[in-house]
């Protein structure tokens, strides 16, 4: 059932141009996550939002340029295009919520903004810094590897024919005619015949293209497999920490609990979508490593 579930979820998400891993640093911080899903899909840009026990909230005590490079490390894996770090706090009736768009290459800072909207409407008072959030989110090159272009081998020409002289009839020497009888046999013209030998041309050696697409394939389905595992990993220990309860009471509050069901949604997606990408590969390479010479 929960398979079923993972792959009724793959199906249902759109095509997005970008994606982005959420960092929230407070419980406030993560229910204005939670309501952010839907403004980001609006722009085309999809949200992973990260739980308190995933690897990118052990990056938030360090300090800042260290905490910056390890949420770019984190977001890397992950396999998105930038990371957002999130906080917020509540004032009264208001709340204020302060975005750090942080790039893959080191941290390095994007975008910052800080917005304050009533509770009650938090979602129409973040759209605007959604809006230009979204645009400043460049997506990033696919980082499967591709096959190294393999240059065609140029055929051998085959050797050339040593020069053999033909052989020269010797000369006869001029013999006078003599009246023969009529019943003697007439003679026969002999012609020297020469015979020539075929070329030998040398046997076109098969190139190493197979063998190089054969290696490459191989190398992107051992990647996807292993994409598929650790993200399988990932989505069993935040589906392990969500029915974690003492007495039949759960520690986790709301907000904590729908996030982690996010979180492990997500995981399991990306471990489906790894692991039939896996599958693909390898059958493709133990193609091809059966039509190598």
């Amino acid at each position: 059932m929960r398979w079923l579930l993972a792959v009724s979820v793959w199906a249902s998400v759109p095509a997005y141009a970008a994606s982005i891993l959420v960092v929230p640093e407070n419980d406030t911080a993560r229910e204005v996550a939670a309501e952010l899903a839907d403004p980001f899909a609006r722009a085309k840009v999809k949200l992973k939002i990260a739980g308190p026990q995933a690897p990118a909230a052990a990056c938030l005590p360090r300090p800042g340029t260290e905490r910056n490079r390890c949420l770019a490390q984190v977001g890397q894996t992950s396999f998105v295009d930038a990371v957002l770090q999130l906080g917020a706090s509540v004032k009264g009736n208001r709340v204020s919520v302060v975005f750090q768009l942080l790039s893959l290459d080191d941290g390095k800072l994007i975008k910052r903004e800080v917005a304050t909207g009533p509770a009650n409407k938090l979602g129409g008072a973040l759209r605007p810094v959604v809006t230009r959030l979204a645009k400043s989110v460049k997506p990033r090159p696919s980082a499967e590897p591709k096959p190294d272009p393999v240059e065609p081998k140029p055929e051998p020409k085959p050797e050339p024919k040593p020069d053999v002289a033909e052989p020269k009839p010797e000369p006869v020497a001029k013999v006078e005619p003599t009246k023969a009888p009529s019943d003697s046999p007439k003679a026969t013209k002999l012609e020297p015949t020469v015979t020539t030998t075929p070329e030998i041309v040398a046997p076109v050696s098969k190139g190493s293209g197979v063998t190089v697409a054969a290696w490459t394939f191989t190398g992107a389905a051992v990647a996807s497999a292993a994409v598929a595992g650790t993200f399988g990993a990932l989505g069993l220990s935040a589906k392990s920490e969500l029915e974690k309860n003492d007495g039949g009471n759960s520690a986790l509050t709301r907000s904590q609990a729908n996030a982690l069901a996010a979180q492990a949604n997500t995981d399991f997606s990306v471990a489906l979508g790894a692991g039939i990408g896996a599958g693909v590969l390898g059958a493709v390479s133990a193609i091809l490593w059966s039509q190598t010479p």
